[in-house]
């Protein structure tokens, strides 16, 4: 097996043991509000009883049975106990793939070194086909811009190149809203309707 699919079981194995620590707190919690709120109807009942209404000696004993079980169920020593193992085992985990990363670091680095260049070159030509899309999309941009007034339409109503303004979530949020072509929002309506 390859070093790098061996760090990957490993770095798999922290997940599972962090996915684990987070299970034993929620339901620690879940425990915790259990046994809250068992003792609030409890306490619920005793002041009804105490404001009047006759007494249930059978519901009290469920009650009472209620916030016994949910004691035991809510223990908060069981609980930190098995928290702390949890964290015990999260924290061997990590311990495990950081010494096997750290010895194997050099063999990794082999593994992954050689899936960069390909990737650098997918980037390189992804950049220089954005380029020159964007080019073309802007060229379109001011070919609309300029003819709008003739439609009694405004440089508003052209859409802007997707890639312009500089902040990355803005642009990100563009493309994923899909991008639109140039032809200005009002006549493009006007166009599908016709196409219709």
């Amino acid at each position: 097996m390859k070093a790098t699919e061996q760090l990957q079981r490993l770095e798999e194995a922290v997940a599972s043991a962090t996915a684990r620590e987070g299970q034993v707190v929620a339901e620690g919690s879940r425990a915790s509000r259990a046994l809250s709120a068992a003792e609030g109807d409890l306490e619920m009942f005793h002041q009804a009883v105490g404001a009047g209404e006759p007494e249930d000696p059978g519901e009290e004993e469920r009650l009472r049975l209620a916030v016994r079980d949910a004691r035991e169920r809510g223990e908060p020593g069981v609980w930190q106990a098995k928290l702390s193992g949890a964290e015990q085992a999260r924290v061997a985990a990590e311990q495990e793939r950081d010494a096997f990363g750290r010895a194997n670091f050099s063999e990794i680095a082999g593994e992954q070194a050689p899936k960069d260049r390909p990737v650098a070159e997918r980037l390189q030509a992804a950049w220089d086909e954005l380029t020159a899309a964007e080019a073309a999309y802007a060229e379109r941009v001011r070919a609309w811009t300029r003819i709008v007034p003739f439609g009694d339409l405004t440089a508003a109503d052209v859409p802007p190149v997707p890639t312009s303004g500089g902040d990355q979530n803005v642009v990100r949020s563009r493309f994923a809203a899909g991008v639109e072509p140039p032809t200005p929002r009002p006549l493009r309506r006007a166009l599908e309707e016709q196409a219709a």
